[in-house]
């Protein structure tokens, strides 16, 4: 039962914070033959359920910019050059590359991808059709090119890889790492449909099928909320204070409740600071949300009281720490 909060707790919900674009990581491309290198099969096979919808995600043929994810009859466009820098960069490396150069190829490839997320639409539409095209030496794409190519066409043709993220989140078949980036693209570029089909999914302890990470999962949702204003405390609150939930999601939405000041995210703080489940480092977190959002007489009150109770000595001297840091 969340206890009532102070009457000094402010009300003012947390003011929209919009996600910055991702960096892709090099991941494990210090090895040419990469474990994370995956059959094909899975990802062609989503590609062509999403292509039987009507969602043809790729213009791969040339593409008609009047009508979004649909194949005209004009010639293909000389490949960009920028895109396939990309695709290069984001391949697996030789095994005695040194350092320098695969810092070098980090940050170029931060540097490209930061440009064609920006580019026209055309650019989006080339690397849906990169994604469609098989490797012309039989092997399939390292997954981190694959997540590449779909960062660069869900940010330049939001409208047209939509389908494609959809079913990426939803369906079973890709790799896993790319449906986590699927539902953390669709948040970003089309959050008003993440919202619809991660809803169902954010407050589930046990899944029924298989998806994302539940961490990505309510990353995804917050995500999603800020960029339409919505408040997402209700659902990170359900997270928060359910003990079968993930840890890592747990540990995020709890950090996440500590930046917004909303009354049930600081009923659910409490609930957490109390929680005899021996999580010291979820205690703490909640500790310090209260800390930085409610005024110092209100936290100082909670913490004296949860400190005279408190049968851990661990979280003891950690409370009398932060008692003696911002009370005394």
């Amino acid at each position: 039962m969340l206890s009532p909060m102070p009457s000094g707790s402010p009300t003012q919900p947390h003011p929209e914070r919009r996600a910055p674009l991702r960096p892709l990581p090099l991941g494990n491309r210090a090895v040419a033959n990469s474990p994370r290198i995956e059959a094909l099969g899975p990802l062609a096979g989503v590609l062509g359920l999403c292509i039987l919808a009507g969602c043809d995600p790729g213009g791969a043929q040339g593409a008609d910019p009047a009508q979004p994810g649909r194949v005209g009859t004009t010639a293909r466009a000389a490949p960009n050059a920028d895109l396939a820098e990309l695709v290069l960069l984001m391949s697996p490396l030789e095994k005695a590359v040194t350092s320098d150069i695969t810092d070098r190829n980090l940050l170029r490839s931060r540097e490209l991808l930061t440009k064609l997320r920006s580019g026209p639409r055309e650019i989006g539409l080339e690397a849906l059709g990169r994604l469609r095209e098989a490797p012309t030496d039989g092997r399939a794409r390292p997954v981190d090119v694959d997540r590449a190519l779909l960062d660069v066409a869900a940010h330049a043709a939001p409208e047209d890889a939509r389908a494609l993220l959809e079913a990426l989140l939803t369906q079973y078949g890709a790799t896993l790492e790319l449906r986590t980036e699927a539902a953390l693209l669709l948040a970003e570029t089309s959050p008003e449909r993440a919202i619809e089909l991660i809803e169902p999914m954010v407050t589930k302890s046990r899944p029924n099928q298989t998806q994302p990470p539940p961490e990505f999962i309510v990353r995804a949702w917050v995500t999603a909320c800020d960029h339409v204003g919505r408040s997402p405390v209700q659902e990170l609150a359900d997270v928060a204070t359910n003990l079968y939930m993930d840890e890592t999601a747990r540990i995020l939405a709890v950090k996440e409740l500590g930046h917004r000041p909303e009354p049930l995210a600081l009923q659910a703080l409490q609930a957490i600071l109390i929680e005899s489940t021996g999580d010291g480092y979820i205690r703490r977190m909640a500790a310090q949300g209260l800390r930085d959002s409610l005024p110092k007489e209100n936290g100082c009150e909670i913490f004296e009281r949860v400190a005279s109770r408190e049968a851990d000595v661990n979280f003891a001297r950690f409370l009398a720490d932060l008692l003696q840091k911002n009370c005394r």
